[in-house]
């Protein structure tokens, strides 16, 4: 399976999960939409660089020398 597939599903499933959880009614041509752009973003997201959260684990140990 390729990356965007697996895209695709991860956004299928979300949605599920607000429709089944949160009571949210979604269209599913709206789905569809949003599975789309999901997928068609996830260049840019694979692209962007990971969240600064290790970063701010080593100013604490800085922090607490």
């Amino acid at each position: 399976m390729k990356i965007e597939e697996v895209a695709y599903v991860i956004a299928g499933k979300t949605l599920a999960v607000l429709e089944e959880k949160y009571h949210y009614r979604i269209p599913d041509e709206h789905k569809r939409d949003i599975q789309r752009a999901v997928q068609g973003s996830l260049n840019e997201v694979l692209g962007t660089p990971a969240a600064p959260a290790a970063d701010e684990d080593a100013g604490a140990e800085e922090t607490a020398e």
